[in-house]
C-alpha cells in the first residue's frame, strides 16, 4: 500500500482536499431533504437553530435531532446522496491510496447549534472501538463541512496524540479535511458563533490494513465489519 498524502511521516498534521461543489453537491441534497420535511429555515443550514433548539447534548443523545433523523432516513431511502458520496470516494479519496479502500458505508451526520455541542464528549475514535484493532488498522477520518466551520462551532483536536494542545479545525464548504481522529483526542466547545455548523464525516482504511472486528458501534450497534459499518471500493 502506498499512501499519497501531504502529511509528513509520523505526524498528525491534517491534509485538505478541495472539491467542486457542483460535481458533489452534498449541501444541495441535504437542504432539499430538509425542505421537503419542513425542517429547513429560509436562511439554510447555517440557521437551523432558528427552526428548533435542544438542551445541551451528552454523548447518548447527540445524534437525536430532527435533522439527524431525517438525514439517516433519507440516505437509506434515496440513492442521490450515496451516488455523490461514492463518486467522491472514487475520485477524491481512493486515488490517495494505491489499492482498494474500506470505507464507512453511511457517513456520520453532525449538527452544531449555537449554545450547544455536536458531539457530547471529548474522545479518540478508538475509545469507541477495540483499541488494539483500531491501532492496527489506523483508519483515517474525513471531515466535510456543509457550512462554514470555524472557532467554537467546529472540531477542536490535538495536533499530536496525548499532547492536549487543542486547536480548531477550520474549513468551509468545498473542502474536506483528512486527519487521524482515531488517535487524536477531539471534541466540541459550546458554539458561541451565530451560525449552526452542519457537516458529515466518514472513515477509511486501506484494504491491506483492514482486519475483521466483532466490536459494535456505540450508537447503532452495527458490527465494525464489511457489509455492516464498512463497504469496499
Amino acid at each position: 500500500m502506498m499512501y499519497q498524502s501531504g502529511r509528513n511521516k509520523g505526524s498528525y498534521v491534517v491534509d485538505r482536499i478541495n472539491y467542486d461543489i457542483e460535481m458533489y453537491p452534498f449541501r444541495d441534497v441535504v437542504e432539499s431533504w430538509f425542505e421537503v420535511e419542513g425542517i429547513l429555515p429560509m436562511a439554510g443550514l447555517s440557521k437551523l437553530h432558528v427552526q428548533r433548539q435542544y438542551e445541551h447534548f451528552e454523548r447518548e443523545n447527540d445524534q437525536s435531532t430532527i435533522w439527524h433523523k431525517c438525514f439517516y432516513k433519507k440516505i437509506r431511502e434515496s440513492s442521490v446522496f450515496d451516488s455523490y458520496y461514492k463518486a467522491f470516494l472514487k475520485d477524491k479519496v481512493k486515488p490517495r491510496f494505491n489499492e482498494e479502500i474500506v470505507y464507512q458505508k453511511i457517513p456520520t451526520f453532525r449538527v452544531h447549534l449555537p449554545g450547544n455541542v455536536s458531539v457530547g464528549e471529548f474522545h479518540k475514535d478508538k475509545n469507541y472501538r477495540d483499541e488494539v484493532w483500531a491501532d492496527k488498522v489506523n483508519e483515517l477520518n474525513y471531515y466535510v463541512p456543509l457550512t462554514k466551520a470555524y472557532g467554537t462551532n467546529t472540531v477542536w483536536a490535538e495536533t499530536g496524540e496525548d499532547l492536549g494542545d487543542f486547536e480548531e479545525i477550520c474549513s468551509s464548504y468545498g473542502e474536506c479535511v483528512e486527519w487521524e481522529a482515531s488517535k487524536l483526542t477531539h471534541g466540541n466547545k459550546d458554539n458561541l458563533t451565530s451560525i449552526t455548523r452542519v457537516s458529515f464525516d466518514f472513515r477509511v482504511i486501506p484494504k491491506s490494513r483492514y482486519i475483521e472486528s466483532s466490536h459494535l458501534t456505540i450508537n447503532t450497534k452495527i458490527p465494525f465489519g464489511i457489509g455492516g459499518y464498512y463497504e469496499v471500493l
